[in-house]
């Protein structure tokens, strides 16, 4: 399946007072892995939209486990790859580790969805194309 593999280092802006990363900049991190690794598949948002008529890969479900902390001045390595793919949705599991040592293991569901001028609020879920499924499947390096 797609991957990428994205390689950060902790700014002071980053992190707590006790010098230990603030969660939330985990979601933003392997955020930008995941689009990055759409991205590297051609599948950039600007292509999603022209091409597919794509309003967005819906966020429909996000979560982490976290393992141990990371803290300013450390190097993290970002893993995102493409876990499943359904008829709609597919998941996309994110690692982040320091060295050979774990940080947390992530998970997030995105929806292709579509204008929808019916729907209450504007878009609405539908199937992925076969194509977009290959690339989602595929192993660019």
């Amino acid at each position: 399946m797609l991957t990428n593999q994205m390689r950060i280092r902790v700014e002071w802006g980053d992190c707590d007072p006790a010098r230990i990363v603030f969660y939330p900049r985990y979601f933003s991190w392997v955020d930008a892995s995941g689009h990055h690794m759409l991205e590297k598949a051609g599948l950039h948002h600007d292509v999603l939209a022209e091409k597919y008529g794509v309003r967005g890969l819906v966020l429909g479900r996000v979560g982490m486990d976290f393992k141990t902390t990371a803290v300013f001045g450390d190097t993290l390595d970002i893993e995102s790859s493409v876990s499943r793919i359904g008829g709609a949705s597919f998941d996309i599991t994110h690692t982040v580790a320091r060295k050979k040592t774990i940080i947390l293991t992530g998970q997030e569901t995105r929806i292709w969805a579509v204008d929808d001028p019916n729907s209450a609020v504007g878009i609405s879920a539908t199937r992925i194309p076969d194509e977009i499924r290959q690339l989602l499947e595929s192993s660019p390096g």
